[in-house]
């Protein structure tokens, strides 16, 4: 069985609920509730952000070490930049990483669960997967050759295959929620029925079914581009058009038809149909475009998630229990041992725990101080002469400390290099700030059964335009002591996912902007209500009891969440060179700038790329193996 990522983004994301729970300080997984980029993470760089000068003529304490490499951000990219450095050094060296959050990993975190009945679930809060490692540069499959993570053992057992068919939990199930579409209705789509058959039993009117009908037709020949002849004119078309203006004008969809597809579009390029051209909805193998003989491959105009869309041939397999987590864990064990006691092979990256106090203990070669938000940013004189770079830090008792190091990696938001000092030139700001970051949620579900599922013969659920994008249960991945269940009557993590965008045809950008202040308006009680409503309409009829069955929920908040990338028709230079983020990365002095911003490319292997390239800069005489540069694969 082929399994792509499409299957997971129209059925999984990410999940969390009920709450009571202050998690062990040597487990911050644990915590349950609202957790993600949370107020407490954010409360320093909020201050920062609204009073820029605040910390500028305090005095700091000097920290007494003063490290080969200072890296601000402990994410993937900052622990990539971390072990590229030290590989590559030519001598022992000495490290440090800051970062503001409680936990390492930046977005690529995990959630644990207890159930009532003893079990442990670990799911992703964050960063899911490894999308197409066959796409991979040199950088990123020998990072991840050298800490570990050995990609043929997900080929090989570790995800299994046949869990929702031999389960049979392999239906379709489309939810319109009430609030949205008037009644409550599921409708289970039957393989070989014609869509006309399963449209009549949905809340649609006659118009909408109609115009939906002949777009889901596999076999229809109708042209939606009269008169446009060649393949690349089509595609200079489809990239200037919408998909919403491409149903509209070339199907003739009116607003309730449009809104089948309208967040369909949202888990791959951070926006819905209204801001996602169509050029990239074809490449997400959304309909509509049956009778354009566009080929296989992409186009130029696509986005770099459209072009791997395209380009990847991988099953969607390459996930540890905890998402990309897992990779955070083999660095770490690679660069702190000590924090990872037997964590051999992946089944140990999952099984051992973390021991959070070692991350930071002086007089390591290695350490990583977490609740440290950097306020500020300087060489100790001109940059292209001074030997030292001091960095300004806020620490966790709230004091101003400062470290100076040898040489600096900035593994942070472009958003926040561009306000850290004054050396950089206006153009350089003005490109950093070019990046500005999607926001979502993942939300881990506890369940103590999935009887209603198996009732319903489905693993995944996907709202008609309604509030979450995505919504199934989790991976059925072997490692460790992790197992998919058995038996309806074990317990089972559930993942839903939202991009938080408004919609209504603004610019990509924008709709980021305005969908992180609205996310931030949202507390805890709105993702249970939202979860706790679509399950009970959805699966109520199949026996689903929220206060028996539902046991936790975690909200994974990103309010800065993936990275930008660019697309049409919101960034008609692309993909020309020379791009902002080209711009924006430039290193400076003893300084370098890593991140997935840097690459304008929200996927994990784009965040190890952009810190090989930063380490390359920082150690020239150093040969780096080739990354990625371009935002993402190459077209071939």
């Amino acid at each position: 069985m082929t399994i792509t990522r499409r299957d997971f983004v129209h059925g999984a994301a990410l999940a969390a609920l009920p709450g009571a729970a202050a998690a062990q300080d040597d487990d911050p997984s644990l915590a349950t509730g609202l957790q993600g980029q949370t107020e407490a993470d954010n409360a320093v760089a909020h201050v920062w952000r609204d009073r820029p000068g605040r910390w500028d003529d305090q005095a700091a304490e000097l920290d007494a070490d003063e490290p080969d490499l200072l890296v601000v951000g402990a994410g993937i990219s900052g622990l990539a930049g971390a072990w590229w450095f030290r590989e590559h050094a030519g001598r022992p060296v000495t490290m440090r990483l800051l970062d503001a959050a409680a936990e390492v990993g930046g977005h690529a975190r995990r959630n644990t669960f207890i159930s009532r009945s003893g079990h442990t679930l670990i799911g992703y809060a964050g960063s899911q997967s490894l999308d197409s490692p066959s796409l991979f540069s040199p950088a990123s499959k020998g990072l991840l050759r050298g800490v570990g993570v050995d990609l043929a053992r997900f080929e090989q057992g570790a995800f299994d295959h046949d869990w929702q068919r031999r389960h049979g939990l392999d239906g379709h199930a489309l939810h319109f929620g009430a609030a949205g579409w008037g009644r409550a209705c599921t409708v289970f789509r039957g393989d070989g029925k014609a869509p006309a058959d399963w449209l009549a039993r949905t809340p649609l009117g006659p118009q909408a079914r109609q115009v939906l009908a002949r777009l889901l037709d596999e076999g229809s020949r109708h042209d939606p581009l009269p008169g446009v002849r060649t393949r690349a004119a089509r595609a200079a078309v489809l990239a200037r058009w919408t998909y919403a203006e491409f149903l509209r004008r070339g199907w003739g969809a009116d607003d309730e038809a449009q809104r089948w597809h309208r967040g369909a579009t949202r888990g791959y390029f951070g926006v819905g149909s209204d801001a996602t051209s169509a050029l990239d909805a074809w490449a997400l193998g959304l309909p509509g475009f049956q009778a354009l003989d566009l080929g296989e491959r992409p186009f130029a105009a696509n986005s770099p998630s459209g072009r791997q869309l395209r380009l990847g041939q991988d099953d969607y397999v390459y996930h540890f229990p905890d998402g990309n987590a897992g990779v955070v864990r083999a660095l770490l064990r690679s660069l702190l041992p000590q924090a990872l006691p037997g964590a051999e092979g992946l089944d140990g990256l999952v099984d051992a725990p973390l021991r959070h106090a070692r991350l930071d203990e002086p007089g390591q070669p290695l350490r990583i101080s977490l609740r440290s938000t950097v306020v500020g940013l300087r060489h100790l004189g001109p940059p292209e002469r001074a030997e030292r770079v001091e960095v300004r830090y806020v620490d966790a008792a709230g004091r101003l400390r400062a470290v100076r190091a040898r040489q600096v990696l900035l593994a942070c938001w472009h958003r926040v290099v561009a306000r850290l000092c004054d050396e950089l030139p206006a153009a350089q700001r003005r490109a950093l700030d070019d990046q500005v970051k999607v926001p979502l949620v993942y939300a881990n579900v506890l369940l103590s059964n999935w009887r209603a599922w198996k009732a319903a013969g489905v693993s995944s659920l996907h709202p008609v335009d309604g509030f979450w994008d995505d919504v199934a249960l989790d991976f059925p991945v072997r490692l460790g002591r992790q197992r998919p269940p058995e038996s309806a009557d074990e317990p089972i993590l559930l993942h839903l996912g939202k991009v938080v965008v408004p919609g209504g045809g603004a610019p990509a950008r924008e709709q980021s902007a305005a969908g992180r202040k609205a996310l931030l308006d949202w507390d805890f009680g709105r993702f249970e209500h939202e979860i706790v409503t679509l399950l009970g309409e959805a699966l109520g009829p199949h026996g689903f009891d929220a206060a028996r069955d539902l046991e936790a929920i975690t909200a994974n908040r990103w309010p800065h969440g993936y990275a930008y990338e660019y697309m049409r028709p919101w960034d008609p230079f692309w993909p020309r060179a020379p791009l902002p983020c080209e711009t924006a990365r430039r290193g400076w002095g003893r300084v370098a700038i890593a991140n997935s911003d840097a690459g304008a490319y929200a996927y994990a292997n784009g965040a190890i790329d952009q810190a090989a390239r930063a380490v390359q800069e920082l150690l020239p005489r150093a040969r780096l193996p080739a990354w990625q540069r371009f935002p993402g694969p190459a077209m071939g």
